[in-house]
C-alpha cells in the first residue's frame, strides 16, 4: 500500500505543485472566514492565525519532525487526526510523500487538500542554527496602514469654548486618521524580533497628551532553541496554559461552525504582534524542556488603563482604588486619558509539565497583584466577582490519548478554593463520525485575571454546562455538523434578577457540487433567560429571549480569474412581547487580472432588519491583518471594493473602499461616534515591503 502511495505521489508530483501554488492563498482567506464569519464582533483579532498560516505556506511544516503542537498551529486538525500522523511517522517512518496521508484513516480528503499548501515531506536535517543567519538572512517585513471615515462625526465637530468648558468631554482631541506601522525580522521558525504601534482615530498625534507619537507600541524579541532553552521571550509576549482557566492571554476561540474549536490546542510561549491594548503580557519569559519535562516561567510588569474611585468628584479627591478595567484601548477625551496608564500591574507564573507520546499533564500557578486595588461597585449580580489588590490561580490540565479517543481538561482553583473545572472528550468513532463532549462547571466567586475558558460567560463564573458537538462526513461530497450546548447559571447575571438558563442549537449541511461549486444551509437556534420588561414589586420575571437564525451560502469558482459568493440570511429576535425580524442578501465577488498583478474583492449587500436586536454579522474580506465582521442592521445598502496589486513578489499595496447607506434612519451610531447622515464611507491603505 506504501509503495502503491509513493509511485502516486511521483507521478503526481508536478500537477500537485502547480495546484497548491494557484490555490493556496484562497485556502487561507476561507480559512480565516471559516474562523471568523460566527464571530459576533467588528474588532476581532486573529492575526495569530493569520500569521501562522502564511508562515507555513512560506516555510512547510515538515512532516517528518513537525510535533504536536506545531501540526496544532495548522489551525485544521483534531486532536486524534495530530496523533494519528505522529503514531504512522512512528510506525512506518518518514514520510516519503505527502500522499501517504491518504493511508491515515483518521484523515479525509477535504483536510488532505487543505493541509498540502502548509506541509512537506522532506529528509530530517540536522539543525546548524547559527546566530549570524538569522541576522543575515531573515525575512524584514514592513508594514504601513492608513484609515479614515469621510463623514464628520460629532466628536470632531467645532464647538465654542464655552460649550467645551462645561463639558470637554464633548470633542475628540485627535484627528479621524487612524495610522499603523510594523516592522518584523523573522528568521524561520526560530528568531523574531519587531515593534508595532499604532494610532486609532481620534487621537492625537505628536502632539498634546501624545508628545511621543502613536499611543501605543509593542515590540518583542523571541527566540526558539536557544542554548538548553525550548524558547525564550522578551518584551511582549502571550502565555497559554491547559484549557485557558488558569492563564491564557490572548483570543481564544468559542462556539463556531467548527464544531471542536471549544478545545484549546495552547502553544505555551508566543511573541505578541497585535495592538489589542490589554491582552498580552509585557516583560520575559522561557520555557525549559530535559527529557519528558517542560517547565515556563513568566514575569509582567505593565500598566493598564483604569478608573480610578473618585471620593469627591467635584474637588478631583481620589481614594487609592479603581473600580473597573478599561480594555478598549482608546485614548481619544479627556476622560478616557485620564483612565490611561493608571493602574500598574504585576504577573508572575509558571507551569511544569510532564509529557509522553500519548499524553500530557501540567501543573501552573499565576500570581496577580496591582499597585492599588480593585473596589468595584457591587451590583447584585456582581456580589462575588473579584476585588482586592492580590489573587492567586493554580491549576492541573491533562492531555491523554487512547486509541481514537482524546480526553482533556483542568481543574483551576483561585485563592478562595472556589473551582473552575472543564472536562472533555473527543472521539473518532468512525471513518465518517467525530463526536465531541465538554462538560464545564465554574463557580460563583472563581477567579482568574486572564482567562478564556470555553462557555457562555465572558469571565469563566457562575456557569454550569455541557456541550455536544459532531461532524459527519456522509459521503465524499456531503457532510453535517452539529452542536447543542445545554447551560445554566448558578447566580445571577446581567439583566437578571433570579438564576438563569439557556440553550445552543447549531447545525449546518455542507454540499460539494464538484470541484468549483459548493454550498452550505445553516440552522442556528439560541434560548436565554432574561428579565421581563414588565417590573413586579421591584423585581423582573424571567421570560425567554429567543434568536433563530437560518442562512444559505453558495460558492462558486468560475474559472482561474473569477470566484462568486452569494448569501441569504434570516434572523428572527424573540423577547417578551417584542418580535423582530432581519434579512441580508449579498453577493461578492473576487476577480484576479491575468496580465496585470490585479486582485479584485468587492461586495453589493442589502440589509433589512426591524432593529439591532435583529442584526446580522458578516465576515468582509478586508486588510492583511485587519478582521472585519459588522453588523448589518435597519435597511440599507452596503458595498465595499478592495484592490490588491503586487509591484514585484516583495511589494504589495491594498486599497479599500466601503460605504454604509442606510434608507430608514437620519442619524448613524450615537454619542460622538454620530454622523448626522444616512452614508458612512470609509477608505483603508495599506503597503507591505518585505526585503
Amino acid at each position: 500500500m506504501r509503495i502503491f502511495l509513493v509511485l502516486t505521489g511521483l507521478l503526481s508530483a508536478l500537477y500537485a505543485s502547480a495546484q497548491v501554488t494557484t490555490e493556496s492563498q484562497k485556502i487561507i482567506e476561507r480559512r480565516i472566514e471559516f474562523i471568523g464569519e460566527n464571530l459576533e464582533d467588528s474588532d476581532l483579532d486573529l492575526t495569530v492565525f493569520l500569521e501562522d498560516f502564511y508562515f507555513f505556506l512560506e516555510n512547510p511544516l515538515n512532516l517528518n519532525e513537525a510535533t504536536f503542537d506545531q501540526l496544532g498551529r495548522l489551525h485544521l486538525l483534531t486532536d486524534v487526526q495530530i496523533i494519528s500522523i505522529l503514531n504512522y511517522r512512528k510506525n512506518y517512518g518518514q514520510f516519503i510523500t505527502l500522499y501517504e496521508l491518504a493511508a491515515i484513516a483518521e484523515l479525509d480528503r477535504e483536510v488532505i487538500e487543505m493541509m498540502l499548501p502548509f506541509i512537506t515531506a522532506a529528509p530530517v536535517v540536522k539543525d546548524n542554527f547559527k546566530w549570524k543567519y538569522a541576522v543575515k538572512y531573515g525575512s524584514h517585513e514592513i508594514l504601513t496602514r492608513y484609515e479614515r471615515v469621510f463623514e464628520e462625526k460629532a466628536g470632531y465637530m467645532d464647538y465654542p469654548d464655552s460649550v467645551l468648558l462645561e463639558n470637554p468631554n464633548k470633542q475628540y482631541l485627535g484627528s479621524p486618521d487612524k495610522f499603523y506601522i510594523r516592522y518584523r525580522n523573522q528568521y524561520k521558525d526560530r528568531v523574531s524580533w519587531g515593534i508595532t504601534a499604532e494610532k486609532d482615530a481620534g487621537e492625537e498625534f505628536f502632539k498634546g497628551t501624545q508628545q511621543q507619537g502613536f499611543d501605543f507600541y509593542s515590540a518583542h524579541l523571541f527566540a526558539k532553541n536557544v542554548w538548553k532553552f525550548d524558547a525564550v521571550a522578551l518584551g511582549d509576549y502571550q502565555v497559554k496554559f491547559g484549557q485557558g482557566l488558569t492563564m491564557w492571554s490572548g483570543f481564544a476561540m468559542g462556539k463556531t461552525p467548527n464544531v471542536f474549536s471549544g478545545r484549546r490546542n495552547a502553544q505555551v510561549l508566543r511573541p505578541y504582534t497585535s495592538v489589542n491594548e490589554s491582552n498580552y503580557l509585557r516583560g520575559g519569559a522561557f520555557t525549559l524542556g530535559t527529557g519528558k519535562f517542560q517547565f515556563t516561567g513568566f514575569t509582567s510588569y505593565k500598566a493598564v488603563d483604569a478608573n480610578v474611585n473618585a471620593t469627591d468628584t467635584l474637588e478631583a479627591v481620589f481614594d487609592d482604588s479603581f473600580s473597573s478595567f478599561q480594555t478598549s484601548g482608546y485614548h481619544r477625551t479627556l476622560a478616557e486619558i485620564a483612565d490611561k496608564n493608571k493602574v500598574h500591574e504585576f504577573i508572575s507564573g509558571a507551569e511544569i509539565a510532564y509529557s509522553g507520546d500519548n499524553y500530557r499533564i501540567g501543573i501552573a500557578g499565576v500570581y496577580t497583584t496591582y499597585d492599588i486595588p480593585l473596589n468595584a461597585s457591587l451590583k447584585p449580580y456582581s456580589q462575588f466577582k473579584f476585588n482586592g489588590k492580590q489573587l492567586f490561580t493554580g491549576g492541573i490540565s491533562y492531555k491523554v490519548f487512547y486509541h481514537k479517543m482524546s480526553f482533556f481538561g483542568e481543574v483551576a482553583l483561585s485563592d478562595n478554593l472556589k473551582p473552575g473545572v472543564l472536562n472533555g472528550v473527543t472521539w473518532h468513532a468512525d471513518p465518517k463520525l467525530d463526536l465531541m463532549l465538554i462538560h464545564r462547571y465554574y463557580d460563583k466567586e472563581f477567579h482568574s485575571i486572564y482567562s478564556a475558558g470555553f462557555g457562555e460567560s465572558s469571565d469563566n463564573t457562575g456557569e454550569n454546562g455541557i456541550y455536544f458537538g459532531a461532524q459527519l462526513r456522509v459521503n465524499q461530497r456531503m457532510s453535517l455538523s452539529a452542536y447543542y450546548d445545554q447551560f445554566s447559571f448558578n447566580y445571577l447575571k446581567w439583566l437578571t434578577d433570579d438564576f438563569s438558563a439557556g440553550r445552543d442549537f447549531f447545525t449546518q449541511l455542507d454540499f460539494i457540487i464538484s470541484r468549483n461549486s459548493k454550498f452550505y444551509i445553516r440552522f442556528k437556534n439560541k434560548v436565554t433567560e432574561r428579565n421581563s420588561n414588565t417590573e413586579v414589586s421591584g423585581l423582573h420575571d424571567q421570560v425567554y429571549l429567543k434568536r433563530t437564525s437560518v442562512r444559505f451560502n453558495f460558492d462558486q469558482r468560475i474559472n482561474s480569474q473569477l470566484s462568486l459568493q452569494s448569501r441569504i440570511e434570516w434572523v428572527n429576535f424573540m423577547f417578551d412581547e417584542t418580535r423582530s425580524n432581519g434579512l441580508l442578501l449579498f453577493q461578492d465577488l473576487e476577480f484576479s487580472f491575468r496580465k496585470i498583478p490585479l486582485k479584485l474583492y468587492t461586495r453589493y449587500a442589502i440589509f433589512d432588519s426591524d432593529n439591532y436586536d435583529s442584526r446580522i454579522y458578516a465576515y468582509e474580506n478586508d486588510l492583511l491583518y485587519v478582521f472585519s465582521i459588522p453588523s448589518y442592521y435597519y435597511q440599507g445598502i452596503r458595498t465595499y471594493l478592495m484592490a490588491k496589486y503586487e509591484f514585484t513578489s516583495k511589494i504589495d499595496l491594498w486599497i479599500r473602499f466601503g460605504l454604509w447607506s442606510y434608507q430608514n434612519i437620519t442619524d448613524i451610531s450615537s454619542g460622538l461616534e454620530q454622523i448626522n447622515g444616512t452614508r458612512k464611507t470609509d477608505i483603508k491603505v495599506q503597503l507591505k515591503i518585505r526585503l
